[in-house]
């Protein structure tokens, strides 16, 4: 069954200005704490769709920057951005060719999309394809989000969500280490709460309440200690080192 992603994607994430300026802000959040201080170093993003992550840590500085993907109407828009971005329909078998090329891969929203069974053998490939040393920095829906269910199956394409123990030890399984999960939250805390009222604000008093709710089911089932440490944000990123450094 062909389907063609590129629609699935412009559902998510518009061309328009206001969510360009809204995604440019998470990535920022989100991936400039973890990249190297190396503004020169290696840097892939697979499964990089139009290529916006790639925008925004160009932004940030780094020039040594490319991109793969499987579908070729994301691969031509990134492109008409001036991107360095490859078609490859086989990704394992493209970073397989490429042992030790980078510093840094970047897996965003990504091995939600691949198949259980071949979810080893690509993260192998993307294990083989840094440098000793390098870093993969990796987001996926969160398996124990409240909205779990509504996040996997809002994209036809998902084939699975994750929990931080599932994917580290995955991630530990296919020759990682050192991996660390942590919550990406998709709208940050407004800095002023309650003195500049808001649609922000309210969102952000909601969300306190309904974690509060959830943090109390989780430790009323699984203990105080397990329960605590559970990730509850919709999506979990999680940084794992290649040995060998």
């Amino acid at each position: 069954m062909n389907l063609n992603y590129s629609e699935f994607y412009a559902q998510f994430h518009p061309a328009d200005a206001k969510h360009r300026h809204g995604l440019t802000l998470l990535h920022h959040r989100m991936l400039g704490p973890l990249l190297p201080a190396d503004r020169q170093a290696r840097i892939l993003d697979v499964g990089c769709g139009r290529g916006y992550a790639l925008q925004d840590v160009q932004a940030l500085g780094y020039s040594q920057l490319s991109g793969v993907d499987v579908n070729a109407d994301q691969v031509a828009f990134a492109q008409k951005l001036g991107l360095a971005v490859e078609l490859a329909p086989d990704t394992a078998e493209y970073l397989t060719a490429r042992p030790a090329a980078y510093e840094v891969v970047l897996l965003i929203d990504v091995l939600e999309h691949v198949p259980r069974e071949r979810q080893p053998e690509f993260l192998r490939a993307v294990q083989r394809s840094l440098v000793p040393g390098g870093r993969l920095i990796c987001s996926v829906p969160n398996a124990a989000s409240s909205i779990n269910g509504y996040w996997l199956h809002n994209d036809y394409t998902h084939q699975w969500s994750f929990t931080s123990t599932s994917l580290s030890g995955l991630l530990t399984q296919c020759g990682f280490a050192h991996a660390r999960c942590d919550g990406v939250e998709l709208f940050p805390r407004p800095r002023y709460l309650f003195w500049l009222p808001s649609k922000r604000t309210l969102t952000w008093l909601l969300r306190c309440g309904t974690r509060l709710r959830q943090r109390a089911e989780y430790i009323a089932e699984l203990g105080w200690d397990r329960g605590w440490s559970v990730i509850l944000t919709p999506n979990l990123l999680v940084i794992a080192d290649k040995p060998g450094a």
